[in-house]
């Protein structure tokens, strides 16, 4: 097994350890996988591929939840430039990266605001794969990583807040859940960050 990326290790590894660890809280059987003093390396490879699967699981769930929390803002922030009228970056900006594209990816727009968002997706993509090719990408994956590690949280959060309330802990589903909101709204700063620094590194190129 390779080593994990950053993003694995903390948009999955991590919220799928919470997860497990909170789900031993509520079945004691499974505290075999952590109530132990020390680990044999055998044992926590066993427990990273544990919470690495756990980490999808959870993954999963936020790619469900992610499509309904940004459908109510508009969108993912990669596409807000192009909303009518655009945001995320300064009008000049956008012009500068409607003109950028032009030159740098030859993919010529005639007008951003009110652009196909369906169309901007597989550009924005391209916008990175340039930027990488650069090696412009640290603060963009940051960015990214601490996004997918938010979003994992509040999805873990929210699990464990179901599975408290099927437990009748209410006072735990309510602290969990406001956990939830909290992870969320980092999540929602993360993932707009991430997608000024992919304009703004682009722009620089």
């Amino acid at each position: 097994m390779n080593k994990p990326t950053f993003y694995e290790q903390v948009g999955i590894i991590i919220p799928g350890s919470v997860l497990v660890f909170g789900l031993v809280l509520f079945y004691p059987d499974l505290r075999i996988l952590t109530t132990k003093d020390a680990f044999s390396v055998g044992e926590l490879g066993l427990f990273v591929l544990i919470a690495y699967a756990a980490g999808h699981l959870v993954a999963a769930i936020a790619n469900a939840l992610e499509s309904l929390f940004w459908g109510a803002l508009g969108g993912m922030p990669s596409n807000w430039v192009v909303r009518d009228p655009p945001s995320l970056l300064s009008t000049e900006q956008v012009e500068n990266l409607r003109g950028k594209v032009g030159t740098r990816l030859n993919i010529t727009i005639a007008k951003m605001a009110g652009f196909d968002r369906k169309k901007w997706w597989p550009i924005s993509r391209q916008i990175y794969a340039d930027v990488g090719k650069n090696g412009k990408t640290e603060r963009i994956d940051t960015f990214n990583g601490n996004y997918g590690l938010n979003r994992g949280l509040a999805s873990a959060c929210l699990v464990l807040t179901v599975v408290a309330l099927a437990h009748a802990y209410w006072l735990i589903a309510a602290g969990l859940f406001l956990a939830a909101c909290i992870y969320g709204y980092r999540a929602y700063r993360f993932g707009v960050h991430y997608a000024r620094e992919l304009y703004l590194q682009f722009l620089v190129l």
